[in-house]
């Protein structure tokens, strides 16, 4: 394997399964191993399903470059054991759930994985934009159901008051889960915690959606928290909880705001021994991590010239979002196990730390129910 080829299963191994405990922590007494390809899995809340870890963002598959390179990505993240995919209607105005679909149809894998993607028209929030959405979805996704639709990107309480009123998009969401369509729906909310809150409230009067999406990173804690003020609620109610931008695309590594515990060595020594190397020397595998380090910091000195990412750059460079947090600040977490700045690869993490119960509540008038809601 040459220094090129290295690099590329390095990002891909940190970004598939470093972070999910292969090469972390030691599993508890009675824990087997995972076979190549898989991933751990958890339960996605109410929707009862179980869902590996670690799902493909869309946003980034759409940032391919080409239809061919996304099939590539996509191809790659099945292979690492991804089943959940991640994608809206407005990214890349529309090419992401096209490449999506394209690759879905080629790779004959529809009914392997997890499709979801999101609605958002933020001047209206209305019934009818949500319908001309989900035909759009459906057709560039090349499917008949949706196993997840999610209304995108809630961003203050008037924003949620418009989706959740009659004749709103929530309505419609609701009714087509209902009428099959849509197996599962949500909410994603990216701006501010009192948005998500504000959607809680319409679930607490009976409008009920079974995940949200919004951000969780080590940074999160710190500011208007998402970690704080709203993940208790979630789980406090089971809605099943995805976080994205664990890493704000890469960025908290970039910037050396998260750094490597583990070294290069123990990552190379794992993959020798995995490919039936067993007899290889820790000189040969010492080796090989210093190369990866020199080229790391070569690069590191050029200056930074934009590319379409491949595939392996993709998986390693925050394209994959955790699908679950099923037990907040537990072992099984990979929270503990910041990312490879020495490297100079970007890679998934999820917040680690007590998971703080929020003080705060909702402080709004109920709204009258506009009719039955979705399970």
């Amino acid at each position: 394997m040459d220094r090129a080829s290295f690099l590329r299963w390095l990002g891909g191994t940190i970004g598939g399964r470093f972070l999910l405990g292969e090469f972390g922590p030691a599993p508890h007494a009675g824990a087997r191993a995972l076979a190549p390809g898989t991933l751990p899995e958890r339960r996605l809340g109410r929707t009862g399903v179980a869902m590996p870890i670690l799902g493909l963002g869309g946003w980034h598959l759409g940032d391919a470059g080409s239809e061919r390179a996304a099939r590539t990505l996509l191809d790659t993240a099945i292979a690492e054991g991804v089943r959940f995919l991640d994608n809206a209607e407005s990214y890349h105005g529309g090419t992401a759930e096209e490449w999506l679909g394209a690759a879905l149809a080629s790779l004959g894998v529809r009914k392997q994985v997890f499709v979801m993607t999101k609605t958002f028209d933020l001047e209206h929030r209305a019934r009818d934009s949500a319908a001309r959405h989900l035909e759009g979805s459906l057709r560039r996704l090349r499917t008949d159901y949706l196993d997840l639709w999610q209304l995108h990107s809630v961003r203050s309480a008037d924003d949620v008051d418009r989706a959740f009123r009659r004749g709103g998009a929530m309505e419609y969401i609701l009714e087509m889960q209902r009428q099959g369509v849509v197996r599962h729906v949500g909410v994603t909310g990216h701006r501010h915690p009192s948005a998500n809150l504000r959607a809680l409230h319409y679930w607490d009067e009976g409008i009920r959606f079974e995940t949200m999406q919004m951000p969780l990173n080590p940074m999160d804690y710190h500011q208007r928290s998402f970690q704080r003020d709203v993940l208790a609620e979630l789980v406090k109610r089971d809605i099943g909880v995805i976080a994205m931008k664990t890493t704000a695309d890469g960025r908290l590594l970039r910037s050396g705001v998260c750094t490597a515990t583990v070294s290069p060595l123990r990552l190379v020594a794992a993959h020798l021994a995995r490919r039936g190397r067993h007899g290889a020397s820790v000189a040969r595998a010492r080796e090989r991590a210093a190369g990866a380090r020199a080229h790391t910091d070569e690069r590191s000195r050029a200056p930074r010239a934009h590319r379409p990412r491949g595939a392996a750059d993709q998986l390693a460079a925050g394209a994959l979002q955790g699908a679950r947090l099923s037990r907040p600040g537990g072992a099984d977490e990979a929270a503990d196990q910041p990312v490879s700045r020495a490297l100079g690869r970007s890679t998934p993490t999820q917040t680690g730390g007590a998971i703080l119960r929020s003080s705060r509540r909702s402080r709004v008038q109920s709204p009258a129910r506009w009719g039955s809601a979705g399970t």
